[in-house]
């Protein structure tokens, strides 16, 4: 009986493929979707010879008989674009339209945003008083209308927004007094300073492994750090480092002068965060550097904070044994960014706009 059994699961297929090997390859070639892939692969392997059986089929795409039984009998009747043709149930009505769609697509873009899809799911039952399922929620907010989890950029409660937007404001009018009253005869630029911290600490970053995988980063704790003092000019992507032990005022001093003559004849206006020593009393600011301070709790003003971010990504998962390899490091990838990739990370809108207005 068993005998009898594996030759009938065994017999082989009474059809006939009607397209050439040729005509199948160049499908398999041009084939976008899995599931036609192994549609086509079976008619590609009857056509051949390779495989004659139902088991076998069945093996080899790793689907049951009943599957394979019932793609040969469609292609029978449909041929082969009835076979590659996958139908689907027709969609639900959206359960989410309308006004309501629209106020929660104008909610999705505020900046404070929302920290879970299960707030989502609370607001509208609230605010809208719709009482939907998780999974509908997610459906609509993720993936029709692509709002993800991000991670925010992190703002101070001692900010007060109204001193950005009059920042911005009169940046325009401050850039061209300073044109008229300095600028006469000599070239006036507009550069953005700051300082950041890098260390033997590793700098940790995102990883990307396959579904289900999770990525593991090896990290060490050494404290010892030095720091780069550093400016960036967002119209030309001009910028000059240098690294210092320490983050106080005779650091800074000694960087304003190394900046100074690096710029010779021509004058910078120079974009400052209000941390202490660069205001403090003792402080010279050499001629040709002009200081204009932006508002306090405000780094999100000033451009070098994304070059900053952008230059630390370059070092993510680097463990340095040593301060001397840390440097090298840091000095092969500021060598490897070009002018056009700082202009291009820092040319903040209302800072080319206020340059443009100025010369105009």
């Amino acid at each position: 009986m068993g005998a009898f059994s594996n030759f009938v699961m065994s017999r082989p297929f009474q059809i006939e493929i009607s397209e050439s090997l040729e005509e199948l390859e160049k499908a398999l070639r041009h084939a976008t979707q899995a599931s036609s892939k192994e549609r086509l692969q079976m008619l590609y392997w009857l056509k051949s010879g390779q495989v004659s059986s139902r088991q076998s089929l069945a093996e080899r795409l790793g689907r049951d008989e009943a599957t394979i039984t019932r793609w040969v009998r469609k292609y029978k009747d449909e041929g082969r674009k009835g076979l590659l043709e996958v139908k689907h149930a027709p969609g639900k009505v959206p359960s989410i339209s309308g006004s309501d769609l629209e106020s929660l697509k104008q909610q999705l873009q505020e900046s404070s945003g929302f920290q879970s899809y299960g707030q989502i799911q609370q607001w509208l039952k609230s605010e809208l008083g719709l009482s939907l399922a998780y999974k509908t929620v997610y459906e609509v907010v993720h993936n029709r209308l692509g709002a993800k989890l991000k991670v925010p950029r992190p703002q101070s409660t001692k900010q007060h927004p109204e001193s950005l937007s009059h920042f911005k404001k009169k940046l325009p009018l401050a850039f061209k007094f300073l044109q008229e009253e300095f600028g006469e005869g000599k070239r006036l630029r507009y550069l953005c300073q700051d300082e950041t911290r890098l260390g033997l600490k590793t700098i940790a970053g995102r990883l990307i492994t396959a579904k289900g995988v999770k990525p593991v980063g090896l990290i060490q704790w050494q404290r010892e750090n030095f720091y780069l003092y550093g400016v960036v000019e967002p119209l030309s992507g001009y910028s000059f480092f240098y690294e210092f032990p320490y983050l106080n005022g005779d650091c800074f001093q000694h960087f304003l002068e190394l900046l100074s003559a690096d710029l010779g004849d021509d004058i910078a206006v120079i974009q400052f965060d209000q941390g202490a020593f660069h205001k403090a009393k003792a402080l010279d600011y050499p001629d040709n550097i002009i200081p204009i301070f932006q508002p306090p709790h405000s780094p999100e003003l000033n451009p070098i904070e994304r070059f900053w971010e952008f230059l630390k990504s370059k070092l993510q998962w680097e463990n340095c044994k040593t301060l001397a390899q840390l440097q090298q490091k840091l000095t092969d990838a500021l060598k490897a960014i070009t002018p056009e990739m700082i202009a291009s990370l820092t040319s903040y809108d209302f800072i080319l706009e206020a340059l443009f207005s100025a010369a105009s």
